[in-house]
């Protein structure tokens, strides 16, 4: 018993001892250190510790024969030992090659799995790559057995190729959900259409900044159910949401936006209807009926009729011309297809005018000269829609970016109008082609076409009519020393009047000046935090957003080639995974899985 008042000592942790491992231990007990454990060479045991009692004890209660055949000290033994050592590495190395073998067969087959997800092909295509590797290399190097052994171990099989797919998409949700939830600010862009089976299908991709600036976009799901909570947002963060314009989205009672705005737990923030969609919407105010009607008959006429179309690209070919080899249909869910449409057909006419009269087809309007300039004029306007159209489209459009497109592109229509009123023609090649110069149907029609462009401004002024009003506050983001000191407002800073005060102290800092040329990212990377809190927050609020829903009529493109006729009964999860793998912009790292 301790004695009273004694204090109990301490009983020492064998991590605390740092024991290492012997050389002398090899001779005297058979061991050797192995995977930093004592590892009996006889009966290949591994001890916990390195203790020489341990090793002793075991020795001798288990091996007292070697004892007795091998004197210590004696060459014999000597021997003995060297020739259990060379025996068990042999054996390590043998199962080292094993488990390199089975790992590099792995990594492979993860990366035909990646390649195959990227492609938006079929689980079953690893079966058919399997075949050709193996057939090409019977061909390349019939004598190489271990390449050939490696290509028949790959797993390659339907259900691999989908678990491989699932894996890599956990690995890349992982990488999106830990930046999310380190990002400043996101936005957020749905858009929703339906897949083979007609199947709803939404769309929801998330456009994030960091600290350091850096700006991603990326799929979040397809479905809207418990994506927030599933992917750890915190709506604190979220500064915009763009979406295609539907009385679902955009209500103010049951809309997805009047429901956030009505939710608590969403801060105030900016919405946009796609200005991509409306871009399209506001150029359907120009579509002359009287021009589109004849067009798209004839080309139905020329194209939906296999004969037809055949002997048509054989009167091209007979022609023997510069000319395109085919028309073109229309589409009316395709931004750009109008306008190439009604190009190929103008540029086509006289081949179109000749095989319709083989072909016993009246169209008078292809002999009127005042509807065939119509046509001209209606191709050259179409053209510079269709060039704003592509200005708007891509991923990682910065929202000034998008802004200062379509109000240039309204310049551009004051200048159009002007030019049509004194029969200027510069920028209408199509027009002056199909007016051939006729001064009295110029006269007649210049007028009348400078009318169209004048209510396609104002459809354009009337439609983005919201961006104009925030358009001081957009472009700070570009040029913030051109900007007015109380432009930033609600809810891009949460306190103005400390914004103006900074917005003026920035624009008399001579540093920063010279750092935007460098790009806008660099000059908002450069901007102290510490100085301009606020400024810095409405910049990164701004890079944040999303203004269009591009990202997700790409998606669903893909979606297309993803879950088509022959791979319809694919579940929700594996289009998300597919979709998710096939549009990323992160590198997983496929090593990490095997």
């Amino acid at each position: 018993m301790a004695e009273s008042g004694g204090k109990s000592k301490a009983k020492r942790k064998y991590e605390e001892e740092h024991r290492t491992f012997l050389s002398e231990w090899e001779e005297l007990y058979f061991f050797v250190e192995r995977n930093e454990k004592p590892f009996c060479l006889i009966c290949e045991t591994s001890l916990s510790h390195f203790k020489a009692s341990n090793l002793e004890r075991h020795f001798t209660s288990v091996h007292a024969n070697i004892a007795r055949d091998f004197p210590k000290g004696s060459e014999l033994r000597k021997h003995k030992v060297n020739t259990l050592k060379r025996q068990s590495e042999k054996q390590t190395q043998l199962f080292r090659k094993f488990a390199k073998h089975s790992e590099t067969v792995t990594l492979a087959s993860y990366q035909v799995a990646w390649n195959i997800a990227r492609a938006k092909k079929p689980y079953s295509e690893g079966d058919f790559v399997k075949t050709c590797l193996k057939d090409v290399i019977a061909i390349l190097a019939p004598e190489n057995d271990n390449l050939k052994r490696s290509v028949s171990d790959l797993q390659l099989s339907r259900h691999t190729i989908e678990q491989r797919i699932s894996d890599i998409n956990n690995s890349i949700e992982t990488q999106l959900h830990t930046d999310l939830e380190k990002c400043l600010y996101f936005s957020i862009a749905l858009d929703e259409s339906c897949d083979i089976q007609d199947k709803p299908q939404l769309a929801i991709f998330v456009r994030s900044v960091s600290e350091d600036c850096t700006i991603k976009e990326e799929l979040l799901d397809i479905t809207l159910m418990t994506v927030a909570e599933k992917a750890h947002l915190q709506l604190s963060k979220l500064t915009a949401i763009a979406t295609d314009g539907a009385p679902a989205m955009l209500g103010a009672a049951n809309g997805l936006v009047g429901l956030c705005k009505a939710d608590d737990r969403f801060p105030d923030f900016w919405t946009f209807h796609c200005i991509i969609h409306q871009e399209h919407l506001v150029s359907k105010k120009l579509n002359l009926d009287h021009v589109m009607k004849p067009v798209l008959e004839i080309v139905n006429f020329i194209r939906t009729h296999a004969l037809n179309h055949r002997q048509f690209k054989n009167l091209i070919a007979e022609l023997d011309e510069d000319l395109p080899s085919d028309l073109l249909f229309h589409c009316t869910v395709r931004w750009l297809s109008r306008g190439n449409m009604l190009s190929r057909f103008f540029e086509m006419l006289n081949p179109v005018k000749l095989f319709l009269g083989e072909k016993h087809k009246e169209y008078p309007q292809l002999h009127d000269p005042q509807w065939i300039s119509d046509l001209g004029f209606l191709v050259d306007m179409l053209h510079h829609l269709n060039k704003l159209n592509v200005e708007l489209q891509g991923k990682l459009k910065m929202l000034p970016d998008l802004v200062q497109s379509v109000f240039t592109f309204v310049s551009k229509l004051k200048l159009f109008q002007t030019h049509l009123q004194k029969r200027e023609l510069t920028h209408f090649p199509s027009l002056l082609k199909a007016s051939g110069g006729a001064a009295e149907v110029l006269q007649r029609s210049t007028a009348r076409y400078a009318t169209l462009v004048e209510n396609l401004q104002q459809s354009f002024e009337d439609r983005f009519c919201n961006l104009r009003e925030k358009r001081p506050q957009i472009t700070f983001l570009i040029n913030p020393f051109t900007a007015e000191s109380d432009c930033l407002k609600a809810p891009l800073v949460t306190n103005e009047a400390a914004s103006q005060l900074e917005m003026i102290e920035l624009c008399e800092d001579d540093r920063l000046k010279s750092v935007l040329r460098e790009g806008t990212t660099e000059f908002w990377k450069t901007v102290p935090t510490d100085r301009y809190p606020n400024v810095k927050q409405a910049a990164l609020k701004l890079m944040s957003m999303f203004a269009a829903t591009y990202v997700c009529e790409s998606v669903f493109s893909t979606l297309k080639q993803v879950k088509s006729k022959h791979r319809s009964v694919l579940t929700d999860t594996h289009v998300k995974e597919l979709l998710r793998v096939a549009t990323t912009e992160y590198k997983p790292d496929l090593k990490s899985h095997p």
